[in-house]
C-alpha cells in the first residue's frame, strides 16, 4: 500500500482570521514542508477549474494548487510544480479529487441555467484529466453528485423518481470521461459522500451503471456517517478499489443533516462533522487490516478534514498511522 496526504486537510470553505493566509502561495510552500516533515512523500490535490463562484474565485486566484490556471500562474507549470514538491521530498501526486458540487456552484453563481450542469461536469473532468497527464499522475477521483438537498432543489422540481434520470445522465458523463481518460493513461474512480444521492451503500447500485474500468475510492468517515460499515464496504468491493480515503468522525446525523443544502454545517449540536484522524469512532485499524488482507496495493489517502491546527494534525496523523493504524500486532 502507498500512503498520501490530502490537501483537503486544509479547510478552505470557511471564513476565519487566517483565511487570507491560507490562500497565499507562501502558506502552501510552508504546508508542503510540514507534509514532508510529517513523513508523507505523496499528496492528493483537490481540483476546481471554475471561478465565477466567489469562493472558487478567491481560491483560484491565489496560491492554492487547485487548477491548471492556478498552477501555471503561481508555480509556472505542472512540471515545475512537481519539481517544487520534489524539493521538499514529496515525490508523488496520488491523484486529484473533483466534486460535482463545484459544477453546480458555478451555475448558481451565474445564470442559474441547470441545463448546463452535465456539460460543466464533463468539462471539469476533462480538464482534470489533462492536468493529471501533465503532472505525470494517474488517478482522477470524482464525487459524482452535489449535496442531496441542493440537487433536489435544482433538478427535482417536486417530481417523483427524478433521481433515476439524473443518475443515468451522471453515469453517461462518467463513462465518457473514463474512455477519454484511459487514452491519456488516467483511470477514473468515484468517491462517496454522506450528503449525496449516492450516500452509504447506495453507491453500490450506481457502480453497476458504470463501465467496469471505473473504480471505487471510498471515504471512510462519509460511509460511517451514512450508517454503512466501512470495513464491510472495503471487503465487498476489494476487487474494484482505486484509492481509499482514511479520515475520522464521531458525528451522528440524527436530524437528517444530509438532506440540507449545506450538510457540513450541522443543524444542531456539535458544529464539526469531521475530526482529526484517530479522535473519532471510525475503525481505521480494521479498515487497514482488511486492505492488507486483500493484498491492496493502491493509495491510502489520509486526511484530517476540518482540523483546527494543520501542522499539529499532520504530526498526529503520522504518529497514529505508525503506532495505531498500521502498527504490527
Amino acid at each position: 500500500m502507498k500512503i498520501a496526504c490530502s490537501l483537503e486537510t486544509v479547510e478552505l470553505k470557511s471564513s476565519g482570521p487566517s483565511k487570507l493566509r491560507l490562500l497565499s502561495k507562501g502558506y502552501w510552500i510552508e504546508f508542503f514542508q510540514w507534509v514532508a516533515a510529517a513523513g508523507f512523500t505523496a499528496v492528493e490535490l483537490p481540483y476546481n477549474p471554475f471561478n465565477n463562484d466567489p469562493l472558487a474565485f478567491e481560491i483560484g486566484r491565489c496560491g492554492v494548487p487547485i487548477s491548471l490556471a492556478a498552477v501555471n500562474v503561481k508555480y509556472g507549470s505542472p512540471k515545475q510544480f512537481r519539481q517544487k514538491l520534489a524539493e521538499f521530498g514529496i515525490a508523488d501526486v496520488s491523484g486529484v479529487h473533483v466534486q460535482a458540487s463545484d459544477a453546480l456552484a458555478e451555475i448558481l453563481a451565474t445564470d442559474g441555467d441547470t441545463a448546463r450542469y452535465f456539460g460543466l461536469l464533463e468539462s471539469m473532468g476533462r480538464e482534470a484529466v489533462g492536468f493529471l497527464a501533465d503532472l505525470g499522475s494517474t488517478d482522477l477521483v470524482v464525487s459524482p453528485t452535489p449535496p442531496m438537498g441542493l440537487v433536489e432543489r435544482c433538478f427535482g422540481g417536486g417530481r417523483e423518481g427524478w433521481e433515476a434520470g439524473f443518475l443515468d445522465l451522471t453515469a453517461a458523463v462518467l463513462n465518457k470521461l473514463a474512455r477519454e481518460a484511459k487514452a491519456k493513461g488516467v483511470r477514473l474512480s468515484v468517491r462517496n459522500e454522506f450528503w449525496s444521492l449516492l450516500r452509504g451503500t447506495a453507491l453500490d447500485a450506481f457502480l453497476a451503471k458504470l463501465d467496469k474500468e471505473i473504480l471505487y475510492s471510498p471515504d471512510l468517515s462519509h460511509l460511517a456517517i451514512a450508517g454503512a460499515d466501512p470495513v464491510a464496504v472495503l471487503k465487498a468491493h476489494q476487487g474494484r478499489l482505486a484509492s481509499v480515503r482514511f479520515n475520522d468522525t464521531c458525528f451522528e446525523d440524527v436530524v437528517g443533516n444530509y438532506r440540507t443544502s449545506h450538510p457540513e454545517i450541522p443543524i444542531q449540536g456539535a458544529q464539526r462533522v469531521f475530526c482529526d484522524l484517530g479522535d473519532g469512532s471510525v475503525d481505521l485499524r480494521g479498515a487497514y487490516q482488511a486492505l492488507a488482507a486483500a493484498g491492496f496495493d493502491g493509495w491510502i489517502v489520509f486526511d484530517s478534514r476540518m482540523t483546527l491546527d494543520v501542522p499539529r494534525a499532520l504530526l498526529r496523523m503520522r504518529w497514529r498511522i505508525d503506532h495505531a493504524i498500521a502498527a504490527k500486532a
